[in-house]
C-alpha cells in the first residue's frame, strides 16, 4: 500500500531510483534479484541494439517512395481479364524511372498452376537497359505469384531517372501453369514511368503493364540519429515498466510460483506433444515428404526422439538443478559480472561465425572483410577482460570521440564504391576497438596495476619451462617474421593474442575467459545450424556429403571437430559428479548428439578420426584426474553412444525436413548451378532431390570401403560436371571413370590425386613426399612446390609440413616442439586444478582436435576455427599466473 501511495502521489521518478539503485547495494535483497535484473537488461539491450542496427549500417530502414498504379483498386490482379500468356508470347515494357534507386517492382498478373505436377513451377523476371543488356534477372516461384495475385522483383540498384529501361517475364516452355498478364490504359494507371509496350513485336501506345514502383533512399545522418533516438526511448519506457511490473508483482506471484511453473511445464510439453503428433501424421502417415518405408521409419524415430528431448528438458531441468555457492560480490559487481560474461560470449560467438565466413569465401574481398569482424570481436571479448570501472574513463571517451570523427574523415576519404567503403568502416572499427582495448591495458598496468618488473623477473627465474615455452613462441614468431614474404596473416596470428598475457592470469580468470569462450563456440553452432535450416538442404546427388554452411566438408568437418572438442570437454568435465549424469549434463548430451549427427552427414573421415581421438584422449584423462575406475568409464562412454546413435534420425529429420519447409535454399558460386539435381527455390518438399536414408547409409559405409579424395567426393571435377553426369560414387561418375573422362581439362592441380588406387591417404602422402624434398632452411613465398605437373599445390593437406615448408626448417621444427608443449602444459593445468575448475578440461580437447586436423588438412591459420582455438589456447597457456 505504500509502494502505491508513492505512486499516486506522483513520486514514480524517486520510486524508478531507487529500483534502479538497488542494483548497487549490499543487501541479500539486491544481490538476490541481481540475476534477474541482467537478465531484463540485457534481453532490452539486445532487442534495442539490433534494432539500431537495422538502422545504421545495415539499412534495412530507408525513405520509400512508391509510384502506385491507380487501375488496379484491390491491390492484386484478380478480376483483370486478358490473353493468356505463355513462353511463345512476348511482353517488353518500356518505362522511364523518376528516382535513383529502384528498391522493387510489384507486377500484376494471374496464375493458376497445375496442382498434379510435382516440379517446381518457376517465372523469370529481367530488366533490361537502354542498350537491351539484361542488369537484373530474379526467377519467381509461381505459386507465390497464385497466392499475392501479383509477382514481386527486387532489384535494389541503382538507375538512371529519364533514361529507357525495359523489362519482362519469361515462361519456361516446360511450365504447366497458367498465366494471364493483363494491361492498362496508360491514362489510367496515372504513372510517369511507363511508356511503350511491345506486344510480339508489335508498338502500342496506349497501353502497358500494370506496375508499381517502390524507390527507396538511405537515411540522412540526422535521420539515422533521430531513429536511434527514438529506438532508445521506447527501450527505456520499455525497461522502467518492466522493472516498475516486476517489482510491484513480485511478492504477489512468488506465492505462486511453483504452481505457475507447473503450469507452464506441462502447457509445453502439450504444445510439443501436439506438435510432434501433427508432424508424424503428416511425414510418416500421409508420406508428404516423399521416400520409402525406411525414410518415413527413420522420421517418426526422429520426432519420437525431439519430444523425448523436450519433456526430458523439462523434467531435467527442475530435478539436475544444483545450488551455486552463495556469491560475496555485491548487486552492482555481479549485474556489471554478468553484462561482461555476456558481451564476452556473444563477441566469440559472432566471431567464430566471421570465421566460418572465412573459410567459406570464395574470393578475396570476403577474406578481408571477415577478418576485419575477427579482429573487431576479438578487441571486444578481450576488453571484456577488464571491470567496467576500468575501461569506463574519461580516456576511452576522448578515444572513442576521436575515432568517430577519424573514422567519419576516412570513410569520406575512401570513396563511395560499395566494397572500398565496407572495407573502410571496418578498417576504422579495428582501429577504434583495439586503440581501445591498448589504451585501457595502459591504463591498467600504471594506474590500477603497475608493472613490478622484479616480480616478473623473480617468476620467469623460478619457472624454467615457463621460461622455455616463451623463448620458443618468441622465436617461431620471429622465423615466421622473417621468412612471411607477402603473408599478412602472420601478424595476425601473433599480435593480437598478446593482449591476453596483459591481464592478471589467475585460475578464476582462466576459468571465466574459458567458459564464455566456450559457450561463444557453442553460439556460433547455432547460428549455423540455423542458417543450415533457413538455407542448405541436403542433395541427393553430388552434394551428398552434406557441407552445412560450408562449400566443402572438409571445412565443415574442421568446424565441428572444433565445435565437438569443446562440448565434450565440457561435458566430461561435469561428469566428475558419479550420480544423475543426464540430469546434470543433459544439455551438454544434447549439443553433443547434434554435433555427432552433423559430423555424420559430412562423411568426413578426419572429423570422424578426430571426434575419436579427442573423446580418447579426454576419457583418460579425466580418468587419471578423478579416479574413476572401469565400470565408471565404460558406463560414461555408453550413455554418450546412445544418445548420439538415439539422437542421430532426429538431427537426420530435421536437416531433411526443415529446408525443404522453408524453401529458401543458397547455392554458392563455386557449387554446381544445374536444376536437373540441385535444389532450387519452387521444389517441391518430395522431390527425389532430397537426400534419403537408403542413399545416406549406402554413401556413408561406401566411404570406408573405397579411397576416394575427400575433395572428389565431394565436388567432381568441373569439366565432368559439364557432360550432365549425376551420381558420384567411388572413383566413377555414373558409370564413367574420372581418370579417364575426356574431358580436355585438368582442375586436379594441388589436390590428392588417385593414380594409386590402394592409397590409403587418397594421394596425400604423395603431395607428402613433394612437400618434405622442397623444405629447407629457408621459407618459400608460395604455399606449395611445383608437382609433377607443373603447377602449383594449393597447399599440404598438413599443417606441420606446410608450416616447415611456408617459414623454412627450424620453424617447422620449434613448431612441433610448441605444439608437444602446448599439450603437455594443456595436460598439466588440468591435473592441477580440474578437480575445481572442470572447464580447464577445454584447451586440452582443442589442441588435440588441432593436433589430429592438422594431420590431414591446413588448419594452422588465424582465420580457420580449429588454428584460431590452438593460438588462443597457446597464449593462455604460456603462464600460469
Amino acid at each position: 500500500m505504500d509502494l502505491l501511495r508513492q505512486i499516486r502521489e506522483n513520486h514514480i521518478v524517486n520510486y524508478i531510483r531507487e529500483v534502479i539503485a538497488c542494483t548497487v547495494t549490499d543487501s541479500e535483497q539486491a544481490r538476490r534479484h541481481a540475476k534477474r535484473s541482467a537478465i531484463i537488461q540485457i534481453v532490452v539491450a539486445t532487442l534495442a541494439f539490433l534494432m539500431m542496427v537495422q538502422v545504421f549500417p545495415v539499412g534495412t530502414v530507408q525513405n520509400h517512395t512508391l509510384s502506385k498504379q491507380k487501375a488496379v483498386k484491390n491491390s492484386a490482379a484478380a478480376g483483370l481479364t486478358g490473353d493468356p500468356f505463355t513462353s511463345k508470347d512476348k511482353k517488353l515494357q518500356t518505362v522511364y524511372f523518376s528516382r535513383e534507386h529502384l528498391y522493387q517492382m510489384k507486377l500484376y498478373l494471374n496464375c493458376t498452376v497445375d496442382k498434379s505436377s510435382n516440379s517446381p513451377e518457376m517465372l523469370l523476371f529481367r530488366l533490361y537497359n537502354d542498350a537491351f543488356s539484361c542488369i537484373y534477372g530474379e526467377e519467381i516461384d509461381s505459386h507465390k505469384i497464385e497466392k499475392k495475385g501479383y509477382l514481386t522483383a527486387t532489384p535494389d540498384m541503382d538507375v538512371e531517372p529519364g533514361k529507357a529501361y525495359y523489362y519482362e517475364i519469361l515462361v519456361p516452355e516446360e511450365s504447366h501453369a497458367e498465366y494471364l498478364l493483363p494491361v492498362a490504359d496508360r491514362g489510367a494507371l496515372a504513372q510517369t514511368e511507363n511508356s511503350t509496350l511491345y506486344i510480339d513485336g508489335i508498338i502500342n501506345d496506349e497501353v502497358s503493364l500494370i506496375a508499381d514502383f517502390d524507390y527507396s533512399k538511405p537515411l540522412n545522418i540526422i535521420e539515422i540519429i533521430v531513429y536511434d533516438l527514438l529506438i532508445l526511448v521506447a527501450f527505456v519506457i520499455v525497461y522502467i515498466g518492466i522493472v516498475i511490473l516486476v517489482q510491484l508483482y513480485d511478492d504477489r506471484l512468488s506465492q505462486y510460483s511453483g504452481q505457475i511453473d507447473t503450469y507452464a511445464r506441462n502447457g509445453i510439453a502439450v504444445l510439443g506433444t501436439f506438435t510432434a503428433v501433427i508432424l508424424f501424421v503428416y511425414s510418416v502417415i500421409l508420406n508428404k515428404f516423399g521416400g520409402e518405408l525406411w525414410d518415413r521409419l527413420f522420421y517418426g524415430a526422429g520426432i519420437l526422439v525431439a519430444l523425448a528431448w523436450l519433456i526430458s528438458a523439462l523434467h531435467f531441468q527442475k530435478v539436475g538443478f544444483r545450488p551455486k555457492k552463495q556469491s560475496q560480490m555485491t548487486a552492482g559487481s555481479r549485474i556489471g559480472l554478468i553484462w561482461r560474461n555476456y558481451v564476452q560470449t556473444v563477441s566469440f560467438g559472432f566471431l567464430f561465425y566471421a570465421l566460418c565466413q572465412y573459410v567459406n569465401a570464395d574470393r578475396n574481398f570476403y577474406h578481408y572483410t571477415n577478418t576485419r569482424w575477427m579482429l573487431i570481436f576479438l578487441a571486444i571479448a578481450f576488453l571484456m577482460n577488464y571491470n567496467e570501472k576500468q575501461f569506463v574513463n574519461r580516456f576511452s571517451a576522448i578515444w572513442l570521440v576521436l575515432g568517430a570523427i577519424g573514422s567519419a574523415i576516412y570513410c569520406h576519404m575512401a570513396g563511395t564504391e560499395e566494397n572500398t567503403q565496407l572495407l573502410a568502416r571496418l578498417t576504422c572499427g579495428v582501429v577504434v576497438a583495439w586503440g581501445l582495448l591498448i589504451l585501457n591495458i595502459i591504463l591498467d598496468l600504471i594506474w590500477f596495476r603497475p608493472i613490478k618488473f622484479v616480480k616478473i623477473r623473480q617468476k620467469l627465474t623460478n619457472n624454467k619451462q615457463q621460461l622455455v615455452y616463451g623463448g620458443l613462441w618468441v622465436a617461431f614468431c620471429i622465423c615466421m617474421y622473417v621468412y612471411r614474404f607477402e603473408k599478412v596473416w602472420v601478424f595476425t596470428a601473433t599480435l593480437p593474442f598478446l593482449a591476453l598475457l596483459f591481464v592478471k592470469g589467475t585460475a578464476g580468470f582462466k576459468s571465466r575467459f574459458l567458459k564464455n569462450f566456450s559457450n561463444g563456440v557453442l553460439l556460433s553452432f547455432a547460428m549455423v545450424t540455423l542458417f543450415c535450416f533457413a538455407h542448405r538442404p541436403y542433395h541427393y546427388w553430388m552434394l551428398y556429403r552434406y557441407g552445412g554452411i560450408f562449400h566443402t566438408v572438409a571445412c565443415t568437418g574442421m568446424y565441428l571437430a572444433v565445435v565437438f572438442g569443446t562440448i565434450v570437454a565440457k561435458l566430461y568435465g561435469k561428469l566428475k559428479d558419479r550420480k544423475h549424469m543426464l540430469a546434470y549434463c543433459y544439455v551438454e548430451y544434447f549439443v553433443t548428439a547434434c554435433v555427432t549427427g552433423f559430423i555424420l552427414l559430412t562423411m568426413s573421415r578426419t572429423a570422424f578420426l578426430t571426434t575419436a581421438v579427442t573423446v580418447l584422449a579426454i576419457v583418460i584423462l579425466t580418468a587419471v584426474t578423478y579416479h574413476k575406475g572401469m565400470k565408471r568409464i565404460l558406463a560414461e562412454l555408453a550413455v554418450l553412444v546412445a544418445v548420439c546413435a538415439i539422437s542421430f534420425p532426429m538431427v537426420f529429420t530435421a536437416v531433411r525436413m526443415v529446408p525443404a519447409v522453408v524453401n529458401d535454399p543458397v547455392r554458392y558460386d563455386i557449387e554446381f548451378q544445374d536444376k536437373s539435381f540441385m535444389i532450387y527455390e519452387g521444389d517441391p518438399i518430395d522431390s527425389d532431390k532430397y537426400m534419403t536414408v537408403r542413399r545416406f547409409f549406402s554413401a556413408l559405409f561406401g566411404r570406408f570401403q573405397t579411397q576416394e579424395s575427400e575433395e572428389q567426393a565431394d565436388n567432381a571435377e568441373p569439366a565432368v560436371q559439364e557432360l550432365g553426369m549425376l551420381a558420384y560414387h567411388g572413383t566413377s561418375l555414373a558409370g564413367m571413370d574420372v581418370r579417364t573422362a575426356d574431358s580436355g581439362v585438368d582442375d586436379t592441380a594441388g589436390e590428392p590425386s588417385e593414380e594409386d588406387s590402394d592409397d590409403i591417404s587418397n594421394g596425400r602422402f604423395g603431395i607428402f613426399k613433394d612437400y618434405i624434398k622442397a623444405i629447407g632452411i629457408n621459407g618459400h613465398p608460395k604455399m606449395g612446390p611445383i608437382d609433377q605437373k607443373g603447377e602449383e599445390y594449393m597447399h599440404a593437406h598438413n599443417s606441420y609440413l606446410q608450416v616447415a615448408y611456408n617459414f623454412g626448417m627450424i620453424a617447422g621444427s620449434i613448431f612441433l616442439v610448441l605444439c608437444a608443449l602446448t599439450l603437455w602444459r594443456a595436460m598439466r593445468l588440468y591435473l592441477q586444478q580440474g578437480s575445481k575448475y572442470s572447464i580447464f578440461l577445454v584447451p586440452f580437447a582443442l589442441v588435440i582436435v588441432f593436433g589430429f586436423v592438422s594431420l590431414t588438412e591446413w588448419a594452422f591459420h588465424p582465420c580457420i576455427p580449429a588454428g584460431f582455438s590452438f593460438l588462443l589456447m597457446q597464449v593462455l597457456l604460456l603462464r600460469e599466473d
